[in-house]
């Protein structure tokens, strides 16, 4: 798949010493989505870091899969922090490929610092519509089947 590469992603692995994730994948992946001019930095952290920050920001004792912080808006910059165990171990539980774990949850990092969200359940629809169609451009099975 060809796509325009308007926006850049940088990424932070602080858990691996091989990357897990290439920036050309990435791009490609937020490249049906991405709005012009965003820059967004993945960064990929332990599960100690992810409930710091989870504690510090939501008020959860707990790693997550997913935190999105939003620095600015127009152009869009952001952080999407990515816990690797809790990812590693929802797709092992959930039966799917990694790749297409970490897919998911970048798109729906980024969709939440475009504002979307999943507080009720008509906005929980139309985030997770518009995630089923994303993925489906990259033959990635809805990801939330069977949950």
């Amino acid at each position: 798949m060809k796509f325009k590469n308007l926006f850049s992603v940088f990424i932070q692995d602080t858990v691996h010493k091989r990357k897990q994730l290439t920036k050309k994948q990435c791009e490609e992946w937020l490249s049906l989505v991405a709005k012009n001019q965003s820059k967004i930095t993945l960064r990929i952290v332990s599960e100690n870091e992810s409930q710091k920050l989870n504690k510090q920001f939501r008020n959860k004792d707990v790693p997550t899969n997913v935190l999105s912080f939003l620095m600015l808006e127009d152009p869009i910059e952001g952080d999407l922090i990515l816990c690797h165990p809790v990812i590693k171990k929802e797709a092992k539980a959930q039966n799917k490929k990694i790749h297409d774990h970490y897919a998911h949850l970048i798109i729906h990092g980024y969709l939440h610092l475009l504002g979307y969200d999943h507080q009720n359940n008509v906005d929980a629809d139309k985030m997770e519509k518009m995630e089923r169609k994303i993925l489906s451009k990259f033959n990635i099975n809805d990801p939330y089947k069977d949950y």
